[in-house]
This record gives C-alpha cells, sequence and structure tokens, in this order.
C-alpha cells in the first residue's frame, strides 16, 4: 500500500507532508486528529513487508523507545502495524541538526558547543539506564532548537541489552565517521561506545572536521581501530582537551565511566569558561567606563553562567544509506545558527541526516584488519 497526503493511519494520524524516503522506510509530518497536534510518522516502505527482519527492526526500535522520557530524547507516542506494514507515532522536532549547524558555522568556541554536549550526555544516560544503546550517535541524530534544547533522535540501530540480537553476532551498523574501535571490529557495543562516538562530535565541533578521514569507509573505520587521534588545537582549554580525548580512548575501559560523569564534568567545565568569559568582560568595561558593546557591566553578570539538572530525569561489508528516520523530521526547519542556538542553550538551562554519512556492517575479522568491499544498500 502506497503511503499518500491525506491518508489516515490508525484511523487517527492524517499524513500531511512526505518528509524523507530511504531504504528501510519513510517519513512523514502528520496530524494527530485526536489531540490536535503534529506528530512525525516513521513508516515501513510496503515493498518490504515480505522481509520480516525490516518489521523486527521497526518492533525494536518502537520497544528501545517507549521507556525513554527525557526532554533530551524525542519521545515516542505510539506504534502500530497494518497488513504487515509497522508505523511509529512519534515526537516532531522542527529543529536543525547538528550536522546543519556544523556545516554552516565550522568550528563552534567551547561555551556554544558544551550546552549541546551537556544535554546529549544527559540523554545518553538515561538511554543507558533503561539498557539501551543509541549505537549511531552522530550530529545528525542530535536536534537543536531555536532555544537550545536538544533532542536525541533516530534510535532505529539501536541495541537493549535485555532483548535478543537482531543483527547477527558480530555485524555493527553504525556511520563509519563517528564509529567506535570496538563497534568497527565487530564487537558488541555498550554504553562507552555511545561515549567515544559522542567524543568524536565534541570534537568535530572544537575542530571543524572529524578526528579521522580516508578514501572509502574501510580507510575510516580502520583509523578510528589503528590511528591515535590527532591532538586538538592549542586554543582548547586544557581540562576540556583531556577530557575529550580520554572520551576517545581506544580502550572502552579508559573513557569516563558513564554518560553522567560526562555531563557533570563539562559543566563544570562550561562554569569555570563563562565565569573567566565574564570576568575578562568586566575587566575591559571598567577600561571603558563600565559599558562594553552596549552592555552594563551589571547587564552582562546577570547572563546564567550554569547549567540546571534535566527536570527528568572483521572482514567489512559497507554500506551507504539514503537518509531517511528521524533524520529528516526536522528538514523543513530553518536552520539556526550555532551562536543563536547556544546562546539560548544557557538560557534554557538556567529556567535527514548529514550528507554523505556512511553506514557500515561488519562481520568478524582479525584485530583492526579491515576488509575492502564496498557498495550500496541499507542498514
Amino acid at each position: 500500500m502506497r503511503l499518500v497526503e491525506g491518508q489516515l493511519i490508525h484511523r487517527r494520524y492524517r499524513l500531511d507532508q512526505r518528509l524523507a524516503q530511504g531504504g528501510m522506510g519513510e517519513v512523514w509530518r502528520g496530524w494527530d486528529m485526536e489531540i490536535n497536534r503534529t506528530v512525525a510518522i516513521k513508516a515501513m516502505r510496503a515493498d518490504l513487508t515480505v522481509d520480516d527482519s525490516k518489521l523486527r527492526r521497526l518492533r525494536a526500535e518502537a520497544r528501545n523507545s517507549a521507556n525513554l522520557a527525557h526532554p533530551n530524547i524525542a519521545a515516542l507516542f505510539e506504534y502500530y502495524e497494518d497488513n504487515g506494514i509497522g508505523y511509529i507515532i512519534m515526537e516532531y522536532v522542527p529543529s536543525p541538526s547538528l550536522s546543519q549547524i556544523f556545516k554552516k558555522n565550522g568550528a563552534m568556541p567551547a561555551t556554544q558547543l558544551l550546552p549541546i554536549l551537556i544535554q546529549t550526555a544527559r540523554g545518553l544516560f538515561v538511554a543507558h539506564s533503561h539498557g539501551i544503546i543509541h549505537r549511531d550517535v552522530k550530529p545528525a541524530n542530535i536536534m537543536v532548537s531555536d532555544t537550545g534544547e536538544v533532542k536525541i533522535t533516530d534510535f532505529g540501530v539501536s541495541y537493549s541489552m535485555d532483548q535478543g540480537q537482531i543483527t547477527q553476532d558480530g555485524m555493527v551498523v553504525g556511520t563509519a565517521q563517528y564509529i567506535s574501535p570496538e563497534q568497527a571490529q565487530g564487537e558488541q557495543a555498550t554504553p562507552q561506545s555511545d561515549i567515544y562516538s559522542l567524543g568524536v562530535v565534541a570534537y568535530e565541533g572544537l575542530c571543524g572536521h572529524r578526528p579521522f578521514t580516508g578514501k572509502t569507509p574501510v580507510d575510516i573505520a580502520a583509523a578510528h581501530v589503528n590511528e591515535a587521534v590527532p591532538p586538538l588545537p592549542e586554543s582548547v582549554d586544557w581540562q576540556l582537551n583531556e577530557f575529550i580525548m580520554s572520551m576517545l580512548a581506544k580502550n572502552p575501559a579508559d573513557r569516563p565511566e558513564n554518560a553522567l560523569v560526562i555531563s557533570r564534568t563539562l559543566a563544570k567545565i562550561e562554569r569555570r569558561l563563562l565565569d573567566a568569559e565574564a570576568q575578562a568582560l568586566g575587566e575591559q568595561e571598567n577600561d571603558n567606563g563600565g559599558f562594553r558593546f552596549g552592555f552594563k557591566t551589571q547587564e552582562i553578570h546577570k547572563e546564567p553562567r550554569t547549567v540546571s539538572s534535566a527536570k527528568h530525569y572483521p572482514r567489512y561489508i559497507y554500506t551507504t544509506n539514503a537518509p531517511e528516520g528521524e533524520h529528516a523530521v526536522q528538514q523543513g526547519a530553518a536552520q539556526q545558527s550555532a551562536a543563536h542556538a547556544a546562546h539560548a542553550a544557557h538560557a534554557a538551562h538556567a529556567t535527514y541526516a548529514e550528507q554523505n554519512d556512511v553506514h557500515i556492517q561488519a562481520s568478524h575479522a582479525p584485530h583492526g584488519t579491515p576488509g575492502t568491499h564496498a557498495k550500496e544498500g541499507e542498514r
């Protein structure tokens, strides 16, 4: 059954606009006619109904997301099946992705990037506390609203430690540019794997580029396994530098203990940097009669400087995947500047997909020995 505009799903959700279509399904902006709100609807492709593994993957995504109630995770509202097609009804996030912000602005000042990383870590900690490993943490799956609120999206390849395997033993699905060394070698993902991926996001935000590049996905994955992480710029605060590099340790045991440690440590660094920034501005204001850029000294010190707690708490086969899933929910939204989003994030605390993403599937291989077969396909 082909989905069309105006069609009703479950006699409740109206399809308003197709946002994206990919290898496994399509995403629509819809309208909940019972409670009058905009929703996002992720549906399987009708021609894939004969492939039970695709339906099982969608069911797993729904199960893994269902209990993750947190302000920094896009909410799942309902899961529904009809004639072998699965539908996920979820929160509509009309925000640009962090990948869009990176593409537009390049490297970000630490005080602008840190609120985004802190909120992402909080969301990941909640997921990990429920036994859910995201396995595809990357800028395209991190939405940043114009009020500074972060939403983690797309649990489509997530793994639950409480349920059976959907992918085969030794297989891993992720994105080569952000994948952890253990995932790249076909080992089981853990919370530390998501922490590594978040470290890559942090590195990219501070440098304006990823730590590893290559001509092929094989080269990139091999670099994550075998190559030392290039140093961050000298302009990066030393404590932040050391902590981000610890997130990128090759050995999972050498990374921060959990995502809560990450959010708390980064929040402390953020407060220190903001205090130093405010002090420097205050000293410059005193040299100019108490004014700088049109602000009075007392007004500058009213800027929020702390982050409040959240309200709730290998032989390789590489495949290139077309954009799909929640990545696309925000495609129609206007892009916000990094400075605007980050400034709003400070205030909020106080009170589809990235182009050319490469998804990979990997089977067992000798340690650090990638294969060379590459092809287009689905994740």
